[in-house]
């Protein structure tokens, strides 16, 4: 696995999983989740989270600074509505899904791109070739999310 270096800075960011449709990117922020949720560094401040599956949000806090994020990712609405919440509630990293490309003008993409005081990060989620790499690619980008928001920290 290639480590990803961010540089540090005090800019509010939004980090996105960049996918095609049924990629796993709900399932690699499901496991981002869980990373932070196991991580002593990190406290879960507030959650809306299903384990059996299912679109979520969560904010952590380190150091005092909140960390949002959200597996909703395939509509506008769906990504916009979730990170004005997560960004109203004190978050500076937030981290969503999000479509590889809009399809229509108003897409995951526009909406991410509409909150112009946080830069945007695009992570692209790495595809399985077969159902048995699945498991090992999503923990793979779960981590890079995970080294994405520490190298911001």
């Amino acid at each position: 696995m290639n480590k990803i270096k961010f540089k540090l800075t005090n800019m509010k960011t939004i980090i996105a999983l960049k996918g095609i449709g049924d990629s796993g990117k709900s399932t690699t922020i499901g496991m981002l989740y869980r990373l932070l949720s196991s991580n002593n560094n990190y406290h879960l401040v507030e959650k809306d989270y299903d384990p059996n599956g299912g679109d979520f949000i969560a904010v952590f806090s380190r150091n005092g600074m909140l960390i949002g994020i959200t597996s909703s990712g395939d509509k506008y609405d769906l990504v916009h509505d979730k990170l004005e919440k997560l960004i109203n509630m004190g978050c500076v990293i937030c981290v969503c899904a999000c479509r590889s490309f809009d399809r229509y003008g108003h897409g995951t993409i526009a909406a991410i791109s509409e909150f112009t005081n946080f830069q945007a990060l695009y992570i692209e989620k790495e595809i399985a070739i077969t159902p048995d790499q699945e498991n090992a690619i999503n923990h793979n980008d779960a981590q890079r999310l995970f080294e994405a928001i520490e190298g911001l920290i």
